[in-house]
């Protein structure tokens, strides 16, 4: 047996060293959270943002359907326009000269 090789148990870490450990966990986890904090109120500026060129689009889309209901009504207008021209040349044309 002189050519055994003898493991020794592992030492116990001691209860200071242990509750090192713990502090540096949850000084971690303090972290992440205020990381995660940071990101939340990023992310709800972002959408912030997001809300306001949203509504600004659809103002936007609002006044560009206005402006095509404008230009409807006008060529509405030219179209009678034109069909009482056409009218009064037909009308013209069918007299006997």
């Amino acid at each position: 047996m002189a050519d055994a090789t003898i493991i020794p148990f592992p030492a116990r870490t001691p209860l200071s060293a242990e509750n090192d450990r713990l502090a540096k966990a949850l000084a971690g986890l303090q972290s992440a959270l205020e990381e995660q904090r940071a990101a939340m109120s990023d992310w709800r500026f972002a959408m912030a943002e997001l809300s306001v060129g949203v509504a600004g689009l659809a103002h936007s889309l609002a006044g560009y359907q206005d402006s095509l209901g404008q230009v409807d009504t006008k060529l509405g207008s030219l179209r009678d326009e034109a069909e009482r021209l056409e009218s009064w040349a037909d009308g013209v044309l069918a007299r006997p000269t």
